[in-house]
C-alpha cells in the first residue's frame, strides 16, 4: 500500500516545505499553531466562565450553540466569498473579528458584567467569523504549497493541531485555576491578534483583475456543481459526515460508561489523552508515507475510528481501552492529512473554498446532531447499545466509501510535480 521505495532522497523537513511559497506556508503554519493553542485555552475558559454565571447545563449548551449554529449558518456563503477575494485576507478578518469578541467576552468576565446572553450573543459572531475559517484556509494551502508537498504541508498542520489540543485545554486549565477565566479568555484574544498580524505578511502573486465578478449566486450554483462532480468526495464527506453523526455519541456517553465502570473522570481523561498522543503519531507518519493510492489509503485509515466506541460499550480494561484510543488516533490524523491532500489537487484552485464548504457544513451541522441524539436514544435501547450500534454504523460507512471504484482510482502525484 505504502510506497517506501520511491528513490526520492530524504529532505529536512524545512526543505520539503521552503519551495515556492515556503515563507508563505510558515506564516500560515505559525498563526495556526497560535490560534490553535489560544482557542484551546478558550474552550476551557469559557466554559467556567459561563458556570461562574449559572450552573445549568442548558445555559452553557446554548453558548455552545450560538457559536455552532452561526458557523453552518454561513459556511457556504463563506465559501464563495473566500473564492472571490484574497484568501489569506479573510482570515485576517476572521482572526480579527474573533479577537475582539473574545477580548470582549474577558473583558465583561473580568468586571462581573457577564451574562449568559451577552457572552452567546458574543460567540454568535465569533461563530460567523469562524464559518469562514476552513473554507478560506482549504483553498489558500495549495496556492502556497507546490502540489506534490501538499501531503507534507497537511501532515505537520494536522501533527501541530493535535499537539495544542492537548496543550491548549490543559494551559487552559490551569490558567483558569490559578486566575480567571476572563483572563485566559483575554490570552485567548492576543492569540487571534498575534494570528491576524501573521497573516497580513503573506504575500501573494499578483493576479490580473477581471473585467466583472459572476454573480454571487452563480458561483454559489458552480461551487454545487463541482462538489457533486466528484463522485468520490460526495461520496466520502457524505457517508464520513454520517460516520461522524453516529460517533458524536462517543463523546456524551463514553464519560457515563467511564464513571460507572472505570472510576471516573481520570480514566476517560486517560483515554482522550491517548488518543491524542495517537494524533502525533499518526502526523508523524503522515509526513514521511507516500501511498500509490492516497485517497484508499485514507479511508483504510479511518477504519479505528470506530473501534474505542465498541470497547468501551464491552467494558474492556482500561489499559485495552488506551491502546484501541491511541490506534484511533494514529489512523485519523493519517486520514485526514491524505483526505486534505487529495482535496487541494483534485479541485481545481478557484472552487477550493466554495466545494471544501460543503465538508465544514456536515462537521458543523451532523456533529452537534449526533451529541443531542446520544442521550435520547441511550435512554430507549441503553447506553452500550448505542455505542455499539454507533460503531457498526460508522464501519458500515466506511465501507461504503472503500467500495467505490472512484476511491481506488486516485493516484498520487509523482513528486516532481510543481
Amino acid at each position: 500500500m505504502f510506497n517506501h521505495g520511491t528513490g526520492v532522497p530524504t529532505l529536512k523537513l524545512r526543505e520539503r516545505l521552503s519551495g515556492p511559497g515556503g515563507v508563505n506556508f510558515r506564516l500560515v503554519f505559525t498563526s495556526t499553531t497560535i490560534s490553535g493553542l489560544g482557542d484551546g485555552v478558550a474552550t476551557i475558559a469559557l466554559a467556567f466562565a459561563v458556570l461562574d454565571i449559572s450552573d445549568s447545563p442548558a445555559a452553557l449548551g446554548a453558548v455552545i450553540a450560538a457559536r455552532q449554529v452561526a458557523a453552518a449558518g454561513i459556511t457556504i456563503l463563506a465559501g464563495v466569498w473566500a473564492d472571490r477575494l484574497p484568501r489569506h485576507l479573510v482570515l485576517v478578518a476572521a482572526a480579527a473579528v474573533q479577537a475582539i469578541t473574545q477580548a470582549t467576552s474577558g473583558a465583561l468576565v473580568l468586571t462581573g458584567e457577564a451574562t449568559v446572553p451577552v457572552l452567546a450573543a458574543l460567540a454568535l459572531v465569533f461563530g460567523l467569523a469562524d464559518g469562514f475559517v476552513i473554507p478560506a484556509s482549504q483553498g489558500l494551502i495549495p496556492t502556497i504549497v507546490a502540489s506534490a508537498r501538499l501531503q507534507q504541508a497537511n501532515a505537520l498542520l494536522g501533527l501541530t493541531r493535535s499537539v495544542v489540543s492537548v496543550a491548549g485545554p490543559a494551559l487552559g486549565g490551569v490558567m483558569v485555576a490559578v486566575g480567571s477565566p476572563g483572563g485566559a479568555l483575554l490570552v485567548d484574544a492576543g492569540s487571534f491578534a498575534t494570528a491576524a498580524l501573521l497573516l497580513v505578511r503573506v504575500r501573494m502573486p499578483a493576479v490580473a483583475a477581471a473585467a466583472a465578478a459572476p454573480p454571487f449566486f452563480h458561483e454559489l450554483r458552480e461551487g454545487w456543481t463541482e462538489f457533486r462532480r466528484h463522485t468520490w468526495l460526495w461520496t466520502t464527506i457524505v457517508f464520513f459526515g454520517i460516520g461522524n453523526l453516529a460517533g458524536a455519541s462517543y463523546y456524551v456517553l463514553g464519560p457515563l460508561l467511564a464513571k460507572q465502570h472505570l472510576g471516573g473522570a481520570a480514566a476517560w481523561a486517560t483515554i482522550m489523552s491517548a488518543f491524542g498522543v495517537g494524533t502525533i503519531i499518526g502526523g508523524l507518519i503522515a509526513l514521511r508515507i507516500r501511498p500509490r493510492r492516497p485517497l484508499l489509503a485514507s479511508c483504510l485509515a479511518a477504519i479505528p475510528f470506530g473501534m474505542p466506541m465498541l470497547a468501551i460499550a464491552l467494558e474492556l480494561p482500561l489499559p485495552i481501552l488506551v491502546g484501541v484510543s491511541t490506534i484511533a488516533g494514529v489512523g485519523i490524523a493519517i486520514h485526514l492529512a491524505l483526505w486534505f491532500t487529495v482535496f487541494q489537487q483534485q479541485v481545481p484552485k478557484a472552487a477550493l473554498s466554495r466545494v471544501s464548504s460543503y465538508d465544514a457544513l456536515g462537521s458543523f451541522v451532523l456533529l452537534p446532531l449526533g451529541s443531542a441524539a446520544a442521550g435520547p436514544v441511550a435512554s430507549v435501547i441503553g447506553i452500550p447499545q448505542t455505542l455499539i450500534a454507533a460503531s457498526a454504523i460508522s464501519l458500515i460507512c466506511i465501507a461504503i466509501v472503500i467500495a467505490q471504484p472512484s476511491v481506488w482510482a486516485i493516484r498520487a502525484v509523482p513528486t516532481d510535480a510543481v
